[in-house]
C-alpha cells in the first residue's frame, strides 16, 4: 500500500505511509492481536476532512474454510464523500492484496 511506510507495529506505536510520495497517511496502532485483529487511528497529512489518526481502522482476520476472511471497517469518517472514496480505496487494496496471495 504505498512506495514506502515508517512502522512503529506496538500499541501506541506511530505509522507513516507514504502512498504515492505526495499523500501520506499517518496515524496510531490501538490494538494488535497477531495474527487475529489490528486497530489503529487513520488519516492524511494536510487534510482537514480526514485528519492524521481521525478515523479508526479495524481489521480482524478469520479462518474459513480453506482461506482466511478478512473484515475490515473503517468508523469516523466525516460524510458520505469521505465514506464512498475511503470505501473505493480500502476495495482496491484488498483486491490486490486477495491477487498477490492467490498468486503466491
Amino acid at each position: 500500500m504505498g512506495i514506502g511506510a515508517e512502522l512503529n507495529p506496538e500499541p501506541g506505536g506511530t505509522y507513516r505511509i507514504d502512498v504515492d510520495g505526495e499523500h501520506f497517511a499517518r496515524g496510531e496502532y490501538r490494538e494488535i492481536e497477531p495474527p487475529h485483529r489490528l486497530v489503529m487511528t487513520w488519516g492524511w497529512e494536510g487534510d482537514p476532512a480526514v485528519a492524521s489518526g481521525s478515523s479508526i481502522v479495524a481489521i480482524t482476520l478469520t479462518p474459513d474454510e480453506d482461506g482466511t476472511l478478512l473484515r475490515l471497517r473503517h468508523s469516523g469518517l466525516p460524510n458520505a464523500a469521505q465514506r464512498d472514496a475511503h470505501k473505493q480505496g480500502w476495495a482496491m487494496y484488498v483486491g490486490q492484496l486477495k491477487n498477490r496471495l492467490t498468486r503466491a
